[in-house]
């Protein structure tokens, strides 16, 4: 509230599953944990879309445009949100 008065406005984006490119390396390459090798592996996440309400999982771009929303002037009157982008999923 102390930056309200400045027409600072925070909001946070909560993310579900979402589909990326693959990461070509582990972030920990010394030692990746198993599920790590799994994610660099395969290039996608297999876990995330069984229990959303929506098919499969977000796009980078669907997640971008939520972020964008909440910068925009369309949100002006928007503050101290959590926006989940997570096909329904909640949990």
């Amino acid at each position: 509230m102390e930056y309200s008065g400045s027409g600072i406005r925070i909001n946070a984006v909560a993310p579900g599953g979402t589909e990326a490119p693959p990461r070509l390396t582990p972030r920990n390459e010394e030692q990746p944990s198993e599920q790590e090798k799994g994610v660099v592996s395969a290039g996608r996440r297999s876990d995330g879309g069984e229990q959303s309400a929506c098919t499969g999982t977000a796009r980078l771009a669907e997640q971008a445009n939520a972020i964008l929303f909440l910068a925009s002037d369309e949100a002006s009157y928007i503050t101290g949100v959590t926006l989940p982008v997570a096909g329904g999923d909640l949990g």
